[in-house]
């Protein structure tokens, strides 16, 4: 068992409509809040609970918003300007998973993705 609890994001309709808003590609089609919801990044992160998360919330949530924002358009001049805890609650809602269980033995890397 990890020292670490996954935190996954999922998409309210605001962050869908700033999606398909900022898209720079006039030929793409619309997506849905169904679509943009089935795939998801995990953060590990040391918190137990939702008190916890809160207080973790207050402390990373410009970061967390940058890498889902980064996630979409690498252009940061198509990223809306208020990247706030608040603007961050009304464009996703948080799930907290407190248990996570490594079943591997090999350690754990952190592996650089190449571009």
């Amino acid at each position: 068992m990890l020292n670490r609890a996954a935190l996954i994001l999922r998409y309210k309709q605001p962050f869908v409509d700033w999606i398909n808003a900022a898209d720079p590609s006039p030929t793409s089609r619309t997506l849905t809040l169904a679509e943009v919801n089935q795939e998801h990044t995990v953060y590990l992160v040391e918190v137990e609970d939702d008190d916890d998360l809160a207080e973790w919330l207050a402390r990373h949530h410009e970061e967390l918003f940058e890498e889902e924002l980064n996630g979409w358009y690498t252009d940061r001049a198509l990223w809306p300007r208020d990247r706030s805890l608040k603007m961050l609650e009304r464009w996703c809602s948080f799930e907290l998973h407190t248990v996570v269980v490594d079943t591997r033995e090999s350690p754990l890397e952190d592996q650089e993705f190449e571009e």
